[in-house]
């Protein structure tokens, strides 16, 4: 699969000049991203955008491993068959008009698929948006070039999607927003050949993915599916689409998925040690958790210390932290005393810890900073939830240090953060550098934070 992921040269079918067309998006990302040989194919031109344009795939010199396909469907099947003769290992069909559309082109979807089993070229897609590798800043893809307006975020979690426009919606919402990196982003499409299997196998054992997130319409190699998983020494949440009715008929439409009875699939999921998404904000957010927190010491434990600046806040929390299994610490007597250092004596102090008192005596950033030394030296606390608020008296949280020191204790971290835009942004992308996972919801965070503690484990929704 590694041609797909770093090919030599790639030979672009269906590039054009017109800047309104997916296949100069395709070159001018390419252009942008990929440091090998770039082919454009297309016999009405002689040159599009400073490249030297080709005729047909088999005049395309070498090297060239890859072939990115834009075209209409009907032509699609004679250009893999020249990509074959041509000795390309790898074809990325990115054209839509195949199974998803009905008989027809159900019946080009099949052609492809022999195609391949008789030559053994590897067929991506049809139906898909490619691929974009943030680590390396490859964009293999028609998403628009305004993702690089911000720039790739890189992370550790990749994705592995049945649609087109979520992985580029994903990419440029979580990138501009500060709320997390991608390793690598495959959309997938319609699976003629290649499936989650191959990709699952081939991010199982990539060094810059430290977690998988994927959304799935169908998994037509359960078996298959069901042992990668379970042999992974890898995070690996899924979203499954088409569970309801209403949704399987969805599915079909969209990538011509057989969707597959809802118990039964959630069951083998969660044997497998896949954790179950129920939308895709939860996707990425355990993804990119787990990825943080792959395995914690003592993973089972879970008596959390919650550090706030509101006594709502921490209600709020313990109650959500109950319906997962979680339950607040029982802060030792050393511990307590070390926290009344910076609180006002007229504060008795207990768990959850309602920091403001402390803030207004001794500011936010030592309140913050000796609440976190004195909770990570107590062990009976398992873990710390944090809650902060920035853009205002709080606005000074040294969030490094505290992500140092709850490091050095091997205890997990997790901040529930509001505040003004801006900051929020600000101290986002700062935590994701330092490696602790951010929620804007308190019931995410705890969600999350029970994924890590029970080892994957969430329970089921009602």
């Amino acid at each position: 699969m590694d041609f797909f992921f770093n090919p030599r040269g790639i030979a672009l079918v269906g590039a054009t000049a017109n800047t309104n067309k997916v296949g100069f998006s395709i070159l001018k990302n390419l252009s942008a991203s990929f440091k090998g040989e770039i082919y454009p194919v297309n016999p009405r031109y002689s040159d599009i955008d400073g490249f030297k344009c080709y005729a047909s795939v088999t005049e395309v010199p070498d090297p060239v491993d890859l072939a990115i396909v834009f075209v209409p469907a009907p032509m699609v099947p004679r250009i893999i068959r020249e990509c074959a003769q041509r000795g390309i290992p790898g074809a990325m069909i990115q054209s839509a008009g195949f199974a998803e559309v009905g008989e027809k082109g159900k019946a080009l979807q099949d052609e492809l698929t022999e195609i391949a089993r008789l030559t053994g070229i590897r067929i991506w897609g049809p139906n898909c948006m490619g691929l974009v590798d943030a680590i390396h800043g490859k964009v293999f893809s028609f998403v628009s070039p305004a993702i690089w307006d911000e720039g790739l975020t890189g992370g550790s979690v990749s994705l592995v999607v049945q649609s087109g426009m979520l992985s580029a919606g994903f990419l440029i919402d979580l990138m501009t927003h500060g709320k997390m990196g991608i390793s690598k982003a495959c959309s997938i499409g319609n699976k003629a050949d290649v499936d989650e299997c191959d990709i699952l196998e081939y991010l199982i054992e990539d060094p810059h993915t430290g977690a998988i997130a994927l959304y799935l319409e169908s998994i037509p190699e359960g078996r298959r599916f069901l042992d990668i998983c379970t042999r992974s020494g890898k995070p690996i949440v899924a979203l499954k689409g088409g569970r309801s009715l209403k949704g399987a008929q969805a599915a079909m439409s969209h990538t011509a998925s057989l969707a597959g009875d809802r118990e039964v699939v959630s069951g083998a999921l969660a044997q497998a040690g896949v954790v179950e998404a129920a939308d895709f904000g939860q996707m990425m957010d355990l993804a990119r958790t787990l990825a943080m927190y792959p395995r914690v010491p003592g993973q089972g434990k879970s008596r959390i210390a919650v550090l706030t600046f509101s006594g709502a806040a921490g209600i709020v929390s313990t109650d959500l932290m109950d319906q997962e299994g979680l339950e607040l610490a029982d802060l030792s007597g050393d511990t307590i005393e070390r926290l009344r250092e910076i609180f006002p004596s007229w504060m008795p102090v207990s768990n959850p810890i309602d920091l403001w008192p402390a803030i207004e005596k001794s500011g936010s950033e030592r309140a913050y900073r000796e609440a976190v030394r004195a909770v990570c030296a107590d062990p009976g606390v398992h873990a710390l939830f944090l809650h902060v608020f920035v853009g205002g008296v709080t606005r000074h949280v040294d969030i490094s240090t505290i992500v140092e020191t709850a490091r050095d204790a091997r205890k997990p971290l997790f901040c529930w953060l509001i505040g003004k835009r801006e900051e929020t942004r600000e101290f986002q992308m700062q935590a994701h550098e330092l490696g602790m996972p951010v929620f804007r919801e308190i019931c995410r965070a705890v969600e999350c934070m029970a994924a890590v503690l029970h080892g994957g484990k969430l329970r089921p929704q009602a």
